[in-house]
């Protein structure tokens, strides 16, 4: 905006670098003009502890959610308007109806909370959408999930898409600003679709079912390799170079 842009500029003679989290901030910066291009230095976030999956990742989950012939698609976020869980369940209700097969579970907290509730009780979802609020051991749900849903209006990587991507995950994203695009290498690894458009996410999910052992197994392999440049040695690492 506006008064960023004016702040950047004020104190841009006195930076040495900036660091950017995606190539897509990157290249959107040197078109902007506003800080020298030498200056500008990709360094991916220091998103993954490799400790702190392997301690939590087999810790028990909720048991409501573990329903027999069931398989989960997760998401995980505040739930803000940034994430756009509205839409995910709308999605989500379009696909159920369809296809039996899966449960939806949103794990986090937000001041929406309330009204995405009454969204999942309106449309009597109660059974096939749970709302479970933070939970510490993140990566023991993404554990037993089958698919991530990342369905944000923006984002800058998008942490937990790179979570899902360590997990094992197969992973579907909106196509929003800047990270989640570049991460699944423009939708070859994953599946990306419209941001907020109606039907897209719906259309992702069919699309999915469609895929077979072969390309799930290869766009699973490539992501998790890819989160690897996320975690925290490997930031560290690169912030040596720099500095």
């Amino acid at each position: 905006n506006f008064l960023r842009k004016f702040f950047w500029k004020k104190i841009s003679s006195k930076l040495e670098y900036v660091t950017c989290p995606t190539k897509a901030l990157k290249k959107d910066l040197i078109k902007i003009n506003i800080f020298s291009e030498k200056k500008l230095i990709y360094l991916p976030d220091a998103i993954i502890s490799i400790n702190h999956f392997l301690e939590t990742s087999n810790q028990e989950i909720d048991k409501k959610i573990l329903l027999e012939n069931k398989k989960i698609i997760l998401s995980v976020g505040r739930l803000t308007k940034q994430k756009n869980f509205e839409y995910l369940i709308d999605e989500f209700l379009k696909f159920s109806i369809e296809c039996d097969d899966f449960i939806l579970v949103i794990l986090g907290e937000g001041e929406l909370k309330n009204s995405l509730q009454k969204k999942i009780e309106s449309h009597n979802l109660q059974n096939k959408v749970f709302l479970l609020g933070n939970k510490n051991n993140v990566y023991s749900y993404m554990k037993k999930s089958e698919i991530f849903v990342l369905s944000s209006l923006w984002e800058e990587v998008g942490f937990v898409i790179v979570e899902a991507a360590l997990s094992n995950l197969f992973v579907i994203s909106s196509n929003c600003p800047n990270g989640p695009s570049e991460f699944l290498n423009n939708g070859k690894y994953g599946i990306l679709f419209e941001n907020n458009i109606k039907n897209q996410l719906y259309l992702s999910l069919q699309k999915y079912l469609n895929l077979n052992k072969s390309q799930k197994r290869e766009a699973k392999l490539f992501l998790k390799k890819n989160s690897i440049n996320f975690t925290k040695f490997r930031h560290y690492k690169k912030l040596l170079e720099i500095i």
